[in-house]
């Protein structure tokens, strides 16, 4: 809540950043679970058959939809209470309505992903929430829109960092596509043009929410972490223009061979591709710079996790124009390629930006030393190699043998045959990612709880930002 009048607002409050935190965590916890029962019934078909709520399609839209608002979402609002009032200098637009904001947010989230279990759902993917659930996450939406961007607006600083170009990027994109998927395919255009149009969505709920906010953080995180300016504030700048004019156009390409018009097919393959520029001039601008002091990513979790999910990024963006090019898309279509190359930028880049994010400000919001050095170590690596090794590596491999399989003279059954070591593979990974992320998520509970008092130059740092714990 807001201070009497009179008294000064510290610029950040803890308590809030922490309160959205611990729903973030529950946003992987729970979805992940599901996950886990998702990897489970490719190996064990069976496995939980007669449970209407545990089948694959409820579980696998509750997956999706509570990774995306229950973790990614809520987790970007926790540290977005952290990142921009210190960008704009100035405390929150209005700390009542940000808690007011958590309570109806939640409220979405809960009425959304129980009417999924329920098997009461929209056929929009990313955006299967039925219409009351829809009208109160919005709401929670704009209300944080209003919040966040009106605190940038009404920062006393002269000029905006490019974190801030990228924050309001996504927040204004968000609210108008986040309408258009729930309304449009379902009421206004049905069929193939509906279809044309949940493209777009699935492709901007991605590169024009999730991307801008994460890059946006890496771009603030980046220099505090390293205590050395970006590289160049120009190349982020060019960064962000393009970002915000052709990915936009290039939702076609999640449709390639289907009933869509072939002209707006074909038209994704350039607008898709030349998004490899756009990526190249972001990353570069990282790399150069950290160019110099990779020595201190060893030593420095969160500098680890930042550098580990920048070089997810870089593949997965790789990824993505090479995907366009049709000679490309008959040999993956519909394999687990794709769902490899989706958890690559989910997981392996923005999930790692988070982490990264919350090992740096946990201390300075909780004024308390992490619970358990060796913890944050196991949580990194089970993460990292359930990730990688067993996750996607395997999977991307099991794509490119169904997709040849398809193109061959052999039954469809035999594809399933051979993506069984695969598919237990990936449940092994699952596992292991799962248990990280518990740990990740118990640490930062036991920290507040029980963990030591931080270090002097923390604390002195938090109170001098105005952070109040």
């Amino acid at each position: 809540m807001n201070p009497p009048a009179g008294e000064p607002r510290p610029v950040v409050s803890g308590a809030l950043v922490r309160a959205h935190a611990y729903v973030a965590f529950l946003g992987f916890v729970i979805p992940l679970g599901f996950a886990l029962i998702l990897a489970a019934k490719f190996v064990w078909p069976d496995f939980l058959g007669s449970v209407p709520w545990l089948q694959f399609g409820r579980i696998r839209v509750f997956h999706t939809n509570g990774v995306i608002y229950g973790w990614l979402s809520t987790a970007f609002l926790s540290i977005l209470y952290y990142v921009i009032p210190k960008l704009a200098g100035r405390p929150l637009l209005s700390e009542r309505l940000a808690w007011w904001t958590f309570w109806v947010w939640n409220l979405g989230l809960v009425l959304g992903l129980g009417a999924i279990l329920a098997g009461q759902m929209q056929g929009i993917e990313y955006a299967e929430f039925p219409p009351l659930a829809d009208v109160v996450f919005a709401a929670g939406f704009v209300m944080a829109l209003v919040n966040l961007l009106g605190t940038i607006f009404a920062s006393p600083e002269k000029q905006l960092y490019v974190s801030s170009w990228y924050f309001i990027l996504g927040f204004a994109f968000t609210a108008l596509n986040y309408v258009m998927a729930n309304i449009v395919p379902t009421f206004l255009a049905p069929g193939a043009a509906g279809a044309a149009i949940t493209g777009l969505w699935i492709h901007n709920a991605v590169g024009l929410w999730i991307t801008p906010i994460g890059v946006g953080l890496v771009y603030f995180f980046l220099p505090v972490l390293l205590k050395r300016p970006i590289y160049s504030h120009a190349l982020s700048l060019v960064g962000f223009w393009t970002l915000s004019f052709f990915y936009p156009l290039g939702g076609a390409h999640h449709f390639f061979f289907s009933p869509i018009p072939w002209w707006l097919q074909v038209l994704a393959v350039p607008l898709t591709v030349v998004l490899f520029a756009v990526v190249a001039t972001v990353i570069y601008n990282w790399l150069a710079t950290l160019k110099g002091e990779w020595k201190q990513v060893p030593g420095n979790m969160a500098l680890r996790y930042l550098a580990t999910g920048i070089i997810a990024y870089f593949a997965t963006c790789t990824q993505g124009p090479f995907h366009t090019f049709f000679s490309v898309q008959k040999v993956i279509h519909f394999t687990d390629w794709v769902v490899a190359h989706a958890h690559l930028a989910l997981l392996g880049a923005f999930t790692y930006f988070n982490l990264a994010a919350f090992t740096y400000i946990w201390p300075r919001v909780t004024g308390k030393e992490f619970y358990s050095k060796k913890l944050a170590e196991s949580a990194y690596w089970m993460v990292t190699i359930g990730f990688y090794v067993f996750y996607f590596l395997p999977l991307t491999a099991l794509g490119l043998v169904e997709g040849y399989l398809w193109m061959s003279p052999a039954p469809f059954a035999e594809s399933v045959i051979q993506a069984i070591p695969f598919w237990f593979s990936r449940l092994i990974g699952g596992v292991l990612i799962y248990g990280g992320l518990c740990a990740f998520a118990y640490n930062c509970w036991m920290t507040h709880r029980a963990g030591a008092r931080a270090p002097a130059a923390v604390l002195e740092e938090a109170e001098a930002a105005g952070v109040a714990i």
